[in-house]
């Protein structure tokens, strides 16, 4: 097992301060951490760590009361405290400062008392942005990296695929991902691995090969930790089974998925014919700023008649126009292909006529600069 030095990284997050607030207002239920502490197998309860917790968060400026605050505890207990913190932030999908400051230090102690997972995460945070970094800690980030790959630490080979990937290098993150793949595929870390896998896949595109990875991603996984595997399986079966592209994209809705929202509209309005549910997606992804779903909730307002709301969905578009260069593209492209629909607008709802007339006027001297990526 390596060792980390109390000193060895310089913290890339800086800490709230001394002036936090009280540990019991910002420490999550008993509820929901009684039960994540459930689902990581812990072998302390609440009521044992809560106060490791309380003296950990209390004493994060004293370095000199870190051996008090982890008596009896271990480094894999130290692991699990800080896995119920990261879940919380995936669960509650928000991250509160003072609970990521206290991640961090948690982490921080388990790489000094000889975790190798914690050893390797934050040896990757350094490589992961080494500008932010002194020459001396990347060198022996490096170092500690080399060490822990060459005892196949299944954490380490595993973020070696990640970082191979952030940085576009494919054949390299694959090949990494299938080395962690031989050491353990049946556990939480490898659905995350089958999911970048799957993402590699369906660039290529291997589409069998890349179905079969989110679906071994989804089945290892809860799905706020492989959303992206739902994503893409329900572009996976878009055409040819809506029903499942529908549930799953559903799926990556429900956790904020923002692609999603665009994708389901389209597929309630094209496959189903459920123009009213594709508005309510449209309109979670106009609040996103998407400008097509602004499309899609125009065109659904024109077939269902619903003048009033196609007339503010086109000027909620000319003002995103007004603001940003690539919105104006986009607006000039969509009222070149929607004159039709536009001059049938002014037909029935009034104060739009002499609108309409000027944004046809403004787009038909002036072609597109963008692809058409409507399929219009």
């Amino acid at each position: 097992m390596l060792k980390v030095v109390p000193r060895t990284f310089s913290r890339l997050l800086n800490t709230v301060g001394s002036k936090r607030p009280p540990f019991y207002e910002v420490f999550p239920q008993k509820k929901m951490v009684n039960r994540l502490l459930f689902e990581l197998d812990s072998r302390l309860s609440f009521a044992k760590l809560y106060p490791v917790y309380e003296n950990i968060y209390n004493t994060m400026d004293n370095p000199s009361s870190k051996e008090v605050a982890t008596t009896n505890i271990t480094a894999l207990d130290m692991m699990t405290m800080k896995k119920v913190l990261e879940k919380v932030r995936h669960r509650t999908k928000s991250v509160n400062k003072n609970l990521l400051a206290l991640e961090n230090e948690i982490l921080d102690r388990a790489a000094e008392m000889g975790d190798n997972d914690a050893i390797s995460l934050l040896a990757y945070n350094v490589l992961k942005a080494p500008e932010k970094n002194t020459n001396e800690d990347v060198k022996y980030a490096k170092k500690l990296i080399k060490e822990l790959y060459e005892l196949k630490h299944p954490l380490t080979i595993k973020l070696a695929g990640d970082l191979a990937l952030k940085k576009k290098d494919y054949t390299n993150a694959e090949r990494y991902y299938k080395e962690f793949i031989a050491l353990e595929d049946d556990t939480f870390l490898a659905g995350e691995v089958y999911q970048q896998l799957g993402i590699i896949y369906f660039g290529v595109p291997e589409v069998a090969k890349a179905e079969q990875s989110f679906l071994k991603s989804i089945k290892l996984c809860p799905i706020e930790f492989v959303v992206h595997s739902y994503f893409y399986l329900g572009q996976i079966y878009m055409n040819s089974e809506p029903l499942k592209a529908r549930s799953l994209m559903e799926g990556a809705a429900t956790e904020g998925f923002r692609e999603s929202f665009k994708t389901l509209g389209f597929l309630e309005m094209h496959y189903f014919g459920e123009l009213h549910k594709a508005m309510e997606w449209f309109k979670l992804g106009m609040e996103l700023f998407e400008f097509e779903c602004f499309i899609g909730y125009f065109d659904c307002s024109i077939k269902l008649k619903e003048w009033g709301k196609a007339k503010k969905c086109l000027k909620s578009m000319k003002l995103l126009a007004d603001s940003n260069q690539v919105y104006e593209s986009l607006f000039k492209e969509f009222v070149n292909s929607r004159s039709d629909r536009i001059k049938k607008l002014e037909r029935y709802s009034t104060n739009i006529v002499a609108d309409s007339q000027q944004l046809l006027k403004s787009a038909a001297y002036q072609a597109p600069t963008q692809e058409n990526t409507w399929n219009l």
